[in-house]
């Protein structure tokens, strides 16, 4: 039987288990969900707590009972309800509201 060395924690972690910018999302932006049974539904982040995300559709999953979801089980877009964020100021979207940016956002 040979025996294995055990490898030394140099404290670095590998490269590739640093920031990514697939990690960076904010609030407000459109994600489409990978993996799941609600696999490429389209969701707002309304919040993020670690590597959990809390996604709202409006419909199903609506702001007070989003969806905690792992970011890596999604796909980030590069468009931001902004406007939509910006009129909330600091309250909950409504559900209208999460329902609206989705349709303008997603095209669909």
């Amino acid at each position: 039987m040979v025996k294995k060395k055990k490898a030394v924690h140099s404290g670095e972690l590998p490269q590739q288990f640093g920031p990514s910018s697939r990690f960076e999302v904010q609030k407000g932006q459109l994600v489409k969900s990978k993996a799941g049974r609600d696999k490429d539904r389209y969701y707002l982040v309304l919040g993020r707590e670690g590597n959990i995300l809390y996604l709202a559709d409006g419909r199903a999953r609506g702001a007070l009972n989003p969806k905690k979801k792992n970011i890596r089980h999604v796909a980030k877009s590069n468009r931001v309800a902004a406007d939509h964020i910006a009129m909330a100021s600091g309250r909950l979207l409504r559900n209208e509201e999460i329902r609206a940016a989705l349709h303008e956002l997603s095209g669909e």
